[in-house]
């Protein structure tokens, strides 16, 4: 299905008892783009002032060849990319372009990004360790550093992914399969999304680069 954008045309923590989780070896690893997750529209503030709100995604990316046992069962290991804005098309400045170039060589500013397409291509996915924090601090999490592109003659050599049901998720389907697969940070601004607004007060593109203001690093679940 694909990806509902919310702004407007431009006019001219896996904390579960029940899971078995070894870190993975921090550095780099093959992964598959499995999920991209819609975020919903998210309210914002940069330097103290009050910005429109904006769609956000996240992607979820197999980690190939790695598993995780949940209630006594392996199943594929995914981790999710930190939340980012996205408006109508592509920009230079913006992180939807950073990601989705990884995928679509030919990726273009000014374009439109087809998520669908490009389900189930492989990456590089550099993973660190951020220590926990609070409550949590005795926890150690895998998070995605960053994401980069395999040369086209090097793509056939990864492994295919575990996970069968690739999806592009939708914030008003809770149920969708990108959705259901959310946890940690993802799952937190996911579950704070605005459901309720006015459409004027949705993100016209083209406003200034603070748009693709990143989250803290250090908020691992």
């Amino acid at each position: 299905m694909p990806l509902k954008r919310r702004s407007t045309m431009p006019d001219t923590k896996t904390n579960n008892d029940n899971v078995e989780y070894t870190n993975l070896e921090a550095g780099e690893h093959e992964g598959r783009l499995v999920y991209v997750a819609d975020l919903g529209l998210q309210e914002r503030e940069y330097m103290g002032e009050t910005k429109p709100p904006a769609q956000q995604l996240s992607l979820g990316i197999e980690i190939i060849g790695q598993t995780v046992s949940i209630d006594n069962k392996d199943v594929p290991r995914i981790l999710w990319t930190k939340p980012f804005n996205i408006f109508y098309t592509l920009t230079e400045k913006g992180n939807e372009m950073k990601y989705y170039s990884v995928f679509d060589f030919n990726a273009a500013e000014g374009g439109v990004a087809d998520w669908d397409a490009v389900l189930g291509k492989p990456c590089n996915v550099v993973v660190k360790h951020t220590k926990g924090k609070g409550e949590n601090s005795n926890r150690v999490y895998d998070n995605i550093s960053s994401l980069t592109p395999i040369p086209l003659k090097y793509q056939e050599g990864v492994a295919p992914a575990l996970t069968t049901n690739m999806a592009v998720g939708d914030a008003d389907d809770e149920n969708n399969a990108a959705s259901s697969a959310l946890f940690g940070l993802a799952k937190f601004v996911f579950d704070k999304r605005i459901t309720v607004m006015k459409p004027q007060l949705a993100v016209i593109e083209g406003s200034k680069s603070d748009e693709d203001d990143d989250f803290e690093d250090d908020i691992p679940f």
